[in-house]
């Protein structure tokens, strides 16, 4: 039997060495929603508590959440999708009334609110059955196809990054508990050795597997026993086919399942302790006590497994995740490092100091292109050879000496293409780009929501200039902490919330009108911008500055020059031209303020039904 206390002991020790960086990556799972979503349901049930106002769903006759969707699920099934529509309007409403969407915990609007309250009312399921029926009967081609596509880019999202989350954070805790630094670099583990989407459809399989078991109820409990193990395994080798994860954790968890329970049980206190706290004790201490204590378990089983010889367990062969290298193993296969150091750490390009200062402070290149191509390996190595040293010194995970790490891989090469400066050009095209990509995803969601064509944002042509400005501007006053991400995560944070919230302030002033409200959103200020909005900004900003916009400065450089500088110019006077006429005649079509109308009419509805609350 395993010793409980021991685990719980080993795991606290881990999180009190990585504090910060266990409860930051917790704290982005609870708030994206991937995992431990009971935090967020804490804090507002007992918001509501204090409110006087629960969801009043059970004398509705609407039952618990899990009969909502299985109600709804049950009248598409027996073609009465009239009635599950109904069925899951009741249920919307009530969960919309049961918050004030003048407070600052807010959850009538945003992703973690709909997420939440389109799953457990049903009302997920009455609309792809509505879709799907309207879809044969209806000629709306493209409103339909626009719907499809966001469902499945939804779907995408949410397979391929936050339920691959899992993984990532379940690798952070393996090297945390057994290495004294982890590098935020380590924790793309998956994606480095190449097997970020079978990584994926694992875990993927996985959900499926407990989603369906789950409908049995009892067999639901089991499997989640079962099936417990499967992220730790994914962390450990991404390269597991999707059917062997789940049949190993089936085999290394046969006989363990009662531990497990009585693990997860030793936790109540915990759980209490969250609950009366609204959650702030799981943030910060409670959710990675848990995922360590967990991360400890899995690695007893693991080295029982191994020893009993369970069947499949030689696939769990990641040995450097669990007992750190000897110090002459390790000077060998880095070698490299010590031999080139002097030549890494040099500067190689004789640059002025003007365009030294826009290179290395806003990662703005005024030189030529061939002095950018040396300039930017030259950083990539030395960013590289930074992490590479605590590897080779024994103080975090030597990534040289993980099975699935190729040859080419294993030695020193500098292709960090963040770490390269963009010419100004490519900013140009940064902006442009995402102005577009912004405006069109804005038009799609609206289609999405209220089927109707909207054409977003204060300007007449296809463009939303903050999104341009907020990448542009992360890209460049930001570039200093681009070796460092998850000091940029944050600087991305309080920079987009200061732009979006003085851009709001400045905007409505000059137009006398609000262009978004997030009153009603998860921690808002002022309906001006909102936590979710700002975590939405740092994925996205993070994505953004490592790989795309990298990958558009990749793609200029291939251009012809004339034909960059005339496209860019061609936009750049249809823009400027724009922004004139919008200054004097603003876009003030339908669908422009219709979040701020569905706001008050929220507020008017609410009122009408609960009076006593303006008294």
């Amino acid at each position: 039997m395993t010793d409980l206390k021991i685990i719980r002991q080993r795991a606290r020790g881990t999180v009190k060495r990585h504090y910060v960086m266990l409860t930051l990556l917790c704290a982005l799972s609870i708030f994206v929603g991937t995992e431990f979503n009971n935090v967020l349901n804490n804090a507002q049930t007992w918001y509501e508590i204090l409110r006087g106002r629960q969801i009043q769903i059970a004398l509705e006759g609407l039952g618990n959440d899990r009969s909502a969707w299985r109600k709804v699920l049950s009248d598409v099934i027996e073609d009465n999708i009239e009635a599950g529509n109904i069925e899951a309007s009741q249920r919307m409403a009530l969960l919309k009334q049961a918050s004030n969407p003048k407070s600052i915990l807010g959850r009538q609007r945003g992703v973690l609110a709909a997420v939440m309250n389109n799953v457990t009312s049903g009302n997920l399921v009455a609309m792809i059955s509505t879709a799907v029926s309207n879809a044969i009967h209806s000629r709306r081609f493209f409103s339909l196809l626009l719907v499809v596509l966001g469902l499945l880019v939804y779907l995408a999202v949410w397979a391929y990054l936050r339920n691959t989350y899992k993984a990532v954070l379940r690798r952070g805790m393996l090297e945390a508990r057994c290495y004294e630094t982890v590098p935020t670099s380590h924790l793309l583990h998956v994606r480095l050795v190449r097997r970020w989407t079978r990584a994926a459809l694992t875990l993927l399989l996985h959900t499926v597997y407990e989603s369906l078991w789950s409908l049995t109820i009892v067999g639901g409990i089991i499997k989640h026993y079962s099936y417990f193990l499967v992220p730790f395994i994914v962390a450990e080798n991404p390269d597991v086919r999707p059917t062997e994860a789940i049949t190993l954790s089936r085999r290394i968890m046969n006989g363990h399942k009662w531990e497990c329970f009585k693990l997860e049980l030793s936790f109540i206190g915990w759980f209490l302790l969250g609950f009366v706290t609204f959650g702030a004790v799981d943030v910060l201490w409670g959710v990675p006590y848990r995922v360590a204590s967990y991360s400890e378990y899995y690695a007893l089983l693991r080295r029982e497994a191994l020893g009993n010889g369970v069947e499949g367990a030689a696939l769990l062969n990641d040995e450097c995740l669990y007992t750190p290298a000897d110090g002459e193993t390790l000077r060998e296969r880095y070698d490299d490092i010590a031999r080139n150091e002097d030549i890494i750490m040099q500067d190689i390009v004789e640059l002025s100091p003007k365009k030294r200062f826009f290179a290395r402070n806003f990662g703005v290149w005024l030189g030529t292109l061939n002095e950018k191509k040396i300039f930017g390996r030259q950083a990539g190595l030395r960013q590289q050879t930074r992490v590479e040293r605590l590897e080779m010194n024994g103080r975090a995970y030597p990534r040289r000496l993980n099975p699935l790490w190729n040859k080419a891989q294993s030695s020193i090469a500098g292709h960090i293409d963040y770490l390269n400066p963009s010419t100004v050009w490519t900013l140009v095209v940064v902006f442009f780009a995402f102005c577009m990509v912004g405006w069109f995803w804005e038009v799609a969601l609206d289609l999405v929501r209220y089927g109707k064509f909207a054409n977003r944002g204060m300007l007449h042509g296809p463009w939303l200039p903050i999104y341009g400005t907020g990448v542009v501007m992360i890209a460049v006053l930001l570039n200093r902490f681009r070796s460092k991400p998850a000091l940029e995560a944050v600087m991305i944070v309080l920079l987009c919330g200061f732009v979006e919230f003085m851009t709001s302030l400045v905007v409505e002033k000059l137009t006398g009108m609000r262009w978004w409200d997030y009153s009603g959103y998860f921690l808002n200020l002022q309906g001006r911008i909102c936590g979710e909005g700002l975590v939405v900004f740092m994925l996205g900003g993070m994505v953004a500055v490592y790989f795309l916009v990298p990958l558009i400065d990749s793609m200029t450089m291939r251009v012809r020059p004339r034909l960059l500088v005339a496209v860019c110019l061609v936009l750049a006077v249809c823009f400027t031209a724009d922004l004139i006429y919008s200054c004097v005649h603003p876009n003030t079509g339908d669908g422009i303020t219709r979040e701020r109308d569905m706001i008050q009419a929220d507020e008017a509805a609410t009122t009408e039904v609960n009076p006593q609350t303006e008294q």
